[in-house]
C-alpha cells in the first residue's frame, strides 16, 4: 500500500543513502508549485557525490545467449523520486568511465511537474555471457556518433540508420518500401501485410503515418488504417542508429458488427529478387537448422501447435525458433518472430519470389476472432549482404535484453506502487513468489483444455483437446484448471483477474528475473489486446473496458463488462518499464469507461464493485495527472463507504474496497476516507488472525498512517500464511497481497 507521506519518506531516506541530488532543488520546487504536469522544466542539477564511496544509481544487463553484439539497442524505463529530476533531457549514461549517448522520453510526471518515469534508449557493445552495468546521472549528454534520420519527403518518409535506408509511403500501404543496404536494393517490392477473411484477401488501405519518436538512436513510425470493414491495423516500425534491422509491432483490431470473424490467413509478404537459386535456413529449438538450396516448390514450416511442427513434408515433434533467412550470393533477408511457437498457428513460406511470414497460418483451420478483439505480433526483419547472419544472431535478434533496475532505487522513488526490495522482511515472500511462479509456468505448460471454440461444452465429437496455454489469442493468459471446467462457460479463461501483469512486473522490479519480464510482456499484451474491447456494435459505451473472465476471452454470450473485474496497474507498470504507449492507452481507455459509468450509477451490494474501479482510476491519475480520474475515484469511494460500514466485514470483498480507499486516500488525503479506514483497521485487528488475508492490506496502510506498530506486526504476520497454489488465480492473489501488505513497511 502507499501513502503520500510514505512515498516521500522512503524517497528521502534512500536519496540520502545514495547522496544524490543537491539541495538546490528545494528552491526550484517552490517556484514550480502548481505548474502543469507536462510543462517543460529548466535544466537539471547534476547528482551530487558528496562522499566518493557512495554508489550512484545503476542499471544492469546480462547477456545469456552467448552472442557478442555491437551497438546493441537497449531500453528501459527508470523511476525518479518526486521533485528530483525536472527534465529527462539532461540525463547522462556511462559504462564505467565511458560516456554513452542516450535518448530519453518522459513517460510520467509527479504533480509538481518533475519526472516520475523516463524511458532511456541507448546502445552498447555487449560481450557474450557477461554482465554489464550502466550508471546514470544528470549533466550534459554525450553526442551520438551515428544517428537514425527521418525526413518527410511529402508523399513518403525517408529513413536512414546508416547502413539501412528505406521509405514509408503515405499514399499507399507499405510497412517498408525501397529498402536498400549500403545503397543496394534488398526487396523486389514493398513489404506489406494482408488478411484473408472468409476466403477473400483483404489488402490494407492507405495509412495515416505519424513519427512518434524521431531519434537520434531509435525512431518510431506509426501507421494506422484498415484492411477492410472488419479489421483495422496499427503498425509501429522501430529503426535503430547503425543497425541493418527494423522491429515491427503489428497490431490488428477486429471492428466488425459480426460477433465473430473467420480469418484464414494473416500474412506479411517480403518479395525478393535473386541472381540464381537462393539458399535458405530455418531455425528449430534443440536441433540443427533446416537449410540448403531452395527446392523449386519452395520450403514451408508450419507451427500448428506448441507440440509439433511441419517442415517441408516432415512432421517434427518440438518447436521452431521462429526465424528464417533467404538469400543468394550477394544479399539476403531474415525474419525473426518473438513468441513464434507460443502464438501458434504460424508459418514461414520461402519461395523463389520471396518470403512470407504468416501470423495466422493458412495451413491451419481458420481463426475465430471475436468482436472488438485485437492482437499484437512482434517481428524483426534483418537485411544483410553476402555474409549470412549466424543462427545465434537470428535466434537472439527478436529477444530483447531486459535491463534490471536497482530494487532499492525503485522502492525509494515511490514511482512504482507496492514495489519491494529484498531484505530481511521481504526475502522470504520473494522466495515463495519465485517458487510459485515456477509452479505456475509448469502448470500452464501441461494443463489440458478444449480448443473447440464453443462457449458451452461441446459434444465429444467436436472437442479439440490441447495441452498448454498457448495459441495466438491465448498466450499470456491462464485457464481455470480441469478439462471442461465450467466456472463460466466451458474452459473459461481467467483474463488475468487480480492483475497478474502487475504481480509479474513487481516480481521483475524486485528480482530482475528474466522470466518475470517475459511473462509481464506477454500478459500485458494479451490483456490490452484480447481482453479489452475495441469495438462493440450494440453497446458502444463498453468500448475501452476489459472483459471479465470469459470463455474464448472475448465472448459476449454470457454477459458484458463487470466493475468488479477491472485493473490498470499492470498495464501501467508495463508501460513504465517498456515505454510501450499502447499500455498507457489501454489503461486510459478502461479509466475513461469507469468515469463515464458513474453517470446515474447505483452500485450493487458487492463492495469490490466500487473497489477495483478506484484502484484502476488512481493508477491512471498518477500516470497522467488528469484530475478527472482522481475525482471519479473519490466518487466511487463515497458510494462504497455509504453502502458498506467499516465495522461489517463478513464478506472478503470488503478487503478490496478497503484497499481501494487506501489508494484514493493516498492521493486525496480526504479526512472522511481516513476515518473510515481507521475504523476498518480496528475491526480487522479485533478479529485477529482468523480473517481472510484479503482484509489485511488496508490494515497495513493504516498502520503506516497512524504509527500503530502492533497493527503493522499483525499485518506482516499474515504474509507467511499466503497460499500461492500452482495456477493463475491463487498465484496472483497471494502475490498481490504480499506486495500490498509488505510495501508500507519498506525501509
Amino acid at each position: 500500500m502507499r501513502t503520500r507521506e510514505g512515498r516521500q519518506d522512503r524517497a528521502a531516506a534512500v536519496w540520502v543513502r545514495y547522496l544524490i541530488m543537491a539541495a538546490v532543488m528545494s528552491l526550484h520546487g517552490t517556484l514550480m508549485a502548481g505548474c502543469s504536469w507536462a510543462r517543460t522544466k529548466p535544466a537539471a542539477v547534476p547528482f551530487a557525490a558528496a562522499a566518493g564511496t557512495a554508489p550512484q544509481p545503476s542499471l544492469e544487463m546480462r547477456e545469456t545467449l552467448g552472442l557478442t553484439r555491437s551497438r546493441w539497442p537497449l531500453s528501459t524505463g527508470v523511476p525518479f523520486p518526486r521533485g528530483k529530476l525536472p527534465d529527462a533531457a539532461h540525463l547522462t549514461l556511462s559504462d564505467g568511465s565511458t560516456p554513452i549517448p542516450v535518448q530519453t522520453r518522459v513517460l510520467s510526471r509527479w504533480p509538481d511537474g518533475s519526472v516520475r518515469w523516463a524511458l532511456l534508449d541507448w546502445q552498447a557493445d555487449v560481450k557474450a555471457k557477461q554482465s554489464h552495468r550502466f550508471r546514470f546521472d544528470v549533466g550534459t549528454p554525450a553526442a551520438p556518433t551515428q544517428t537514425v534520420k527521418v525526413r518527410d519527403a511529402g508523399d513518403h518518409l525517408e529513413v536512414e540508420t546508416g547502413p539501412l535506408q528505406f521509405s514509408v509511403p503515405k499514399n499507399r500501404f507499405a510497412v517498408l518500401a525501397d529498402v536498400r543496404l549500403h545503397g543496394t536494393p534488398m526487396l523486389g517490392g514493398p513489404l506489406v501485410s494482408f488478411f484473408n477473411v472468409d476466403g477473400k484477401r483483404a489488402d490494407a488501405a492507405a495509412p495515416t503515418v505519424t513519427v512518434t519518436e524521431a531519434g537520434p538512436l531509435r525512431a518510431r513510425i506509426e501507421l494506422r488504417g484498415r484492411y477492410a470493414a472488419s479489421f483495422h491495423y496499427v503498425v509501429r516500425i522501430d529503426a535503430f542508429a547503425g543497425q541493418p534491422f527494423v522491429r515491427i509491432l503489428h497490431t490488428f483490431e477486429q471492428q466488425s458488427p459480426e460477433t465473430y470473424s473467420v480469418v484464414r490467413q494473416i500474412g506479411v509478404e517480403m518479395p525478393m529478387k535473386f541472381d540464381g537459386p537462393p539458399t535458405y535456413r530455418v531455425g528449430r529449438e534443440k536441433g540443427k537448422a533446416f537449410e540448403g538450396t531452395l527446392p523449386a516448390p519452395g520450403f514451408t514450416l508450419v507451427q500448428a501447435d506448441n507440440e509439433a511442427f511441419e517442415a517441408g513434408e516432415a512432421r517434427v515433434t518440438g518447436r521452431a525458433e521462429g526465424w528464417a533467412d533467404l538469400r543468394d550470393a550477394t544479399h539476403g533477408v531474415a525474419v525473426a518472430a518473438r513468441y513464434f511457437w507460443q502464438e501458434y498457428p504460424q508459418s514461414l513460406q520461402l519461395r523463389a519470389t520471396g518470403l512470407t511470414y504468416n501470423l495466422w497460418a493458412p495451413e491451419a483451420p481458420p481463426a475465430k476472432i471475436g468482436m472488438g478483439a485485437a492482437k499484437t505480433h512482434e517481428i524483426v526483419v534483418l537485411f544483410h549482404d553476402k555474409t549470412a547472419p549466424s543462427p545465434t544472431l537470428l535466434a537472439a535478434i527478436a529477444q530483447p535484453l531486459p535491463v534490471r533496475l536497482d530494487p532499492s532505487w525503485v522502492v525509494a522513488s515511490g514511482a512504482l506502487p507496492h514495489s519491494l526490495a529484498p531484505d530481511a522482511a521481504t526475502s522470504g515472500f520473494l522466495r515463495e513468489l519465485h517458487a510459485a511462479h515456477l509452479r505456475y509456468l509448469a502448470h500452464a505448460d501441461t494443463e489440458r483444455w478444449d480448443d473447440s471454440g464453443h462457449v458451452r461444452c461441446p459434444e465429444p465429437a467436436q472437442e479439440r483437446p490441447r495441452t498448454g496455454f498457448y495459441g495466438m489469442l491465448n498466450w499470456g493468459d491462464w485457464n481455470f484448471p480441469g478439462y471442461h471446467d465450467t466456472t463460466k462457460g466451458c474452459d473459461a479463461w481467467g483474463n488475468l483477474e487480480y492483475d497478474m501483469t502487475q504481480v509479474l512486473a513487481l516480481g521483475y522490479a524486485a528480482s530482475g528475473e528474466p522470466a518475470y519480464y517475459d511473462g509481464m510482456v506477454a500478459s500485458a499484451r494479451h490483456f490490452m489486446d484480447v481482453d479489452r474491447i475495441y469495438f462493440q456494435n450494440l453497446r458502444p459505451s463498453w468500448v475501452g473496458m476489459n472483459h471479465p473472465k470469459n470463455p474464448l476471452h472475448f465472448a459476449f454470450d454470457l454477459g458484458g463488462v463487470d466493475l468488479g473485474h477491472t485493473w490498470t496497474e499492470g498495464l501501467l507498470s508495463y508501460y513504465y518499464l517498456t515505454g510501450d504507449d499502447r499500455g498507457l492507452d489501454a489503461a486510459r481507455g478502461i479509466a475513461d469507461f469507469l468515469v463515464n459509468r458513474l453517470r446515474g450509477l447505483s452500485l450493487p451490494g458487492n463492495p469490490r464493485q466500487s473497489g477495483w474501479p478506484q484502484i484502476a482510476l488512481v493508477a491512471v491519475y498518477e500516470a497522467t495527472g488528469e484530475a478527472r480520474y482522481k475525482t471519479a475515484a473519490t466518487e466511487y469511494a463515497r458510494k462504497g463507504m455509504s453502502a458498506h460500514p467499516p465495522d461489517k466485514i463478513a464478506d472478503w470483498k470488503m478487503g478490496i474496497l478497503a484497499e481501494a480507499l487506501c489508494d484514493t486516500h493516498a492521493v486525496t488525503q480526504d479526512a472522511e476516507l481516513k476515518e473510515w479506514l481507521v475504523r476498518y483497521a480496528a475491526t480487522v485487528k479485533a478479529h485477529g488472525a482468523k480473517l481472510d488475508a484479503r482484509f489485511v492490506p488496508a490494515a497495513a496502510y493504516v498502520a503506516r498512517l497512524t504509527g500503530d506498530a502492533s497493527l503493522a506486526q499483525a499485518a506482516a504476520a499474515t504474509v507467511p500464511r499466503l497460499k500461492f497454489g500452482n495456477w493463475g488465480k491463487p498465484f496472483t492473489i497471494a502475490g498481490r497481497l504480499g506486495f500490498s501488505i509488505l510495501s508500507p513497511a519498506a525501509p
